[in-house]
C-alpha cells in the first residue's frame, strides 16, 4: 500500500472515530466535584458539546486537558497514529533472502 492511500485511509478512520466519539460515550475521562481536593472517578465520556456540564463537577478527558477541544484533538491524533501503524504492519513486505 502506498503511502499516500495509507495517509488518506488514516485520516477517514479517524474522522469517523471522532464522530462515533461524539455520540457514544468511548473517551476515557476522570470527574470529581469542584472541592479543594477532589477524589477522581474515571468513567467514559462523549465528546458531544451539546451535553451540559454539570457546573459543581471537574471534567478531565484522557485524564490530561478539561477543554473539549483539546480530547478532539487528542483522539485525532491518536486514532491516526495508531491506524497509520496498522497499515503499516499489515502492509509491510517481507525481505526475502
Amino acid at each position: 500500500m502506498q503511502f499516500k492511500k495509507k495517509l488518506i485511509y488514516s485520516g477517514i478512520v479517524s474522522i469517523v472515530i471522532l464522530i462515533i466519539s461524539m455520540s457514544i460515550p468511548i473517551v476515557p475521562c476522570r470527574i470529581a466535584p469542584r472541592v479543594p481536593s477532589p477524589i477522581y472517578k474515571w468513567i467514559l465520556c462523549s465528546l458531544n458539546s451539546n451535553i451540559t456540564n454539570n457546573a459543581n463537577l471537574i471534567k478531565e478527558y484522557f485524564g490530561y486537558t478539561t477543554s473539549l477541544i483539546g480530547a478532539k484533538t487528542i483522539i485525532l491524533f491518536i486514532s491516526f497514529i495508531v491506524t497509520m501503524w496498522f497499515f503499516h504492519l499489515i502492509t509491510r513486505k517481507r525481505k526475502k533472502f
